[in-house]
């Protein structure tokens, strides 16, 4: 939401006055963001009905969310689809998502890979990332690992961490394109970096392992000690694994360049986890 309110201050002051449905978009979202959203939902509901397209994309977002009202895909459906007959591309996506889910219509792939082209086609990163994952996985579009590639590019290139950390995959396993073990650990390094739970668990492994980066014990008790501090209790048994392999002085080292990680990453998880 307040990505919107970023665009306003960007507009020239003139052409805000020249749009009163703009101002009150925007004010339905300072309502949203201040928590009131009775005010916030009339104000939408009133300009989707009048055609505003964002307006019917957030009314969605609302209806899906259930934030303000009671939660109904149905609805969300029906206002993405409205705002997605307007060429929205993250309406689009959106729509996309709920068939490719089948949440508020039924679950139709070919229809979600329509929509997720729509809006890769006019840089959604969502619809490129679903619409990358759907040539991987060959539904709704025949299996092709170099479009998934290319479209998981797109989106990992708009800074999506869901679709860096898959096309981090992609090139660790070799899916679509020759396995490189740097490129790979490019990608998950900047999902990490954003919080991806499994780059973070990938990067223990590449470290811990030597892939695309020199094999580095500390680093691999770093990466999975942050993994538990964010709530994946898998990497426990790997952290501690590792940590017998440490020295008094290493493992000491680790868990600091780990406290810094989790300063960054995490700012506000736990700690409380031994390690």
């Amino acid at each position: 939401m307040r990505r919107g309110m970023r665009k306003l201050a960007a507009l020239p002051l003139l052409f805000v006055l020249a749009m009163p449905v703009k101002a009150d978009f925007y004010e339905g979202l300072d309502a949203f963001e201040r928590g009131d959203h009775a005010t916030a939902l009339k104000l939408w509901r009133s300009l989707a009905i009048q055609g505003n397209a964002s307006a019917q994309y957030d009314l969605g977002l609302v209806f899906l969310s259930g934030q303000g009202l009671e939660k109904d895909p149905v609805k969300a459906a029906y206002w993405f689809r409205k705002a997605a007959n307007q060429r929205l591309p993250r309406a689009q996506s959106m729509l996309g998502t709920l068939y490719e889910q089948g949440l508020g219509i039924a679950k139709n792939y070919m229809m979600a890979a329509s929509m997720y082209h729509k809006a890769a086609q006019e840089g959604d990163p969502l619809g490129q990332f679903r619409l990358g994952m759907l040539y991987k996985d060959g539904k709704g579009v025949a299996k092709d690992m170099s479009q998934a590639v290319l479209w998981l590019r797109h989106a990992s290139e708009r800074g999506l961490a869901p679709a860096q950390h898959n096309l981090g995959i992609m090139y660790y396993r070799g899916l679509g394109v020759p396995r490189r073990y740097k490129e790979a650990l490019k990608w998950h390094s900047k999902a990490a970096e954003q919080g991806n739970v499994d780059s973070i668990i990938t990067l223990g492994l590449m470290h811990f392992k030597g892939e695309g980066v020199e094999k580095n014990f500390v680093e691999a008790y770093s990466w999975w000690n942050t993994a538990v501090q964010a709530g994946d209790q898998q990497s426990i048994s790997a952290r501690e694994a590792v940590a017998a392999m440490l020295t008094k002085e290493q493992l000491a080292e680790a868990k600091r360049i780990s406290e810094l990680k989790r300063q960054r990453i995490f700012p506000d998880a736990s700690t409380d986890s031994p390690g």
